[in-house]
């Protein structure tokens, strides 16, 4: 799962790289035929940036959120999950250890 969800990642940001240089060369041409000033083409350039990485930023959470559902769906639990369960089982097992000890002197 983690492999498809880089790939899909990864997939995004080229797409997104290729935006960037496109709107770039859109610019410069319309720089070039006078219909937009340099600053203009700056400032234009830099929404359309800022824009493109807040729908990427997007992406990303629907994605993971996506994939955590599949992965819940198929029984995986997340490691944050794990971890926490194996800690209780250590502290369970030392508070049975200690009941045993005790038990035994006892005796």
């Amino acid at each position: 799962m983690k492999s498809l969800l880089e790939k899909s990642l990864v997939l995004g940001l080229g797409t997104f790289s290729l935006t960037r240089e496109k709107a770039e060369k859109f610019l410069r041409d319309l720089e070039e035929r006078g219909e937009v000033t340099a600053a203009e083409g700056k400032r234009i350039l830099n929404e359309l940036m800022e824009k493109g990485e807040q729908e990427k930023n997007a992406l990303q959470e629907t994605i993971q959120q996506s994939v955590g559902e599949v992965m819940k769906n198929l029984g995986y639990i997340r490691k944050e999950e794990y971890t926490a369960l194996e800690e209780r089982v250590k502290e369970l097992e030392a508070r049975l250890s200690g009941a045993t000890s005790e038990e035994e002197t006892a005796e």
